[in-house]
């Protein structure tokens, strides 16, 4: 009965975390208007930078690898 409700209890508590992270995530957008924001653009400028700035975190994103890179292979042994 015990090993239920702890498991239980660790299950409701790595949903909750999980869902806190999903939720915190930004889109490209909302970044690049908050570093508008800090920087000062004005309004007549803010469309243009935040497009030139959601064109440059998309494609880094795409460039940026999905994992660790593959560990290298030894060079083959000569006999």
């Amino acid at each position: 009965m015990k090993k239920l409700i702890a498991l239980t209890a660790v299950a409701a508590l790595m949903s909750g975390v999980s869902l806190a992270s999903f939720a915190a995530e930004k889109t490209h957008e909302e970044m690049c208007k908050e570093q508008a924001a800090k920087k000062h653009v004005s309004a007549d400028k803010l469309d243009a930078f935040v497009k030139t700035c959601v064109e440059k975190h998309a494609k880094g994103a795409m460039s940026a690898p999905a994992g660790a890179p593959a560990a290298p292979t030894a060079p083959p042994v000569a006999k």
